[in-house]
């Protein structure tokens, strides 16, 4: 049961992220969030059962300028689609590595517009050349995704109820 999740909105409906049914319970209860959708399971207290929520909204609007989205191997990966950007090969997480398009080496910096998801053969091909040096092309330049794209792509498959909220 702890490892239920819960999708958060905010009051404008825009995915937010993606809590535990604590914290979401914690919200509701609170008065921060109200529940838009519940599962079909129950928390007991010792007076009182409650509905365990399956997306809440908050009460308040957030402004986009506060979301962040940090370049991380796991953003880069779904921005990707886990495929490698140079063989056009679709591969497991645990198969791709992240590949600087400017070599670390040369300056290249873990910026959105500098890494993409490779497989490790072609990760290794380059090496650290730059990539008009090397035997590879890249289909699409790497761009900085937008956070509502990587919320779901991430979450779209987690639960059914949630796809017209992503």
């Amino acid at each position: 049961m702890d490892n239920i999740a819960v999708l958060k909105l905010d009051s404008s409906f825009k995915p937010l992220e993606v809590i535990s049914w604590k914290e979401a319970f914690v919200l509701t209860y609170v008065g921060k969030a109200w529940a838009v959708e519940y599962t079909e399971m129950w928390v007991s207290s010792a007076r009182e059962r409650f509905k365990i929520p399956s997306i809440i909204a908050l009460y308040k609007f957030i402004d986009k300028k506060y979301f962040t989205l940090p370049c991380t191997r796991k953003n880069i990966l779904v921005r990707d689609e886990g495929t490698c950007q140079y063989c056009n090969t679709r591969y497991a997480e645990s198969e791709l590595t992240i590949d600087h398009v400017i070599p670390r080496s040369k300056g290249g910096a873990t910026t959105w517009d500098n890494v993409v998801a490779a497989c490790i053969g072609c990760n290794q091909r380059k090496s650290d050349h730059y990539l008009a040096d090397s035997p590879f092309t890249l289909p699409k330049l790497p761009v900085r995704p937008t956070y509502r794209s990587i919320i779901k792509s991430r979450f779209k498959n987690q639960n059914l109820s949630w796809i017209r909220y992503l």
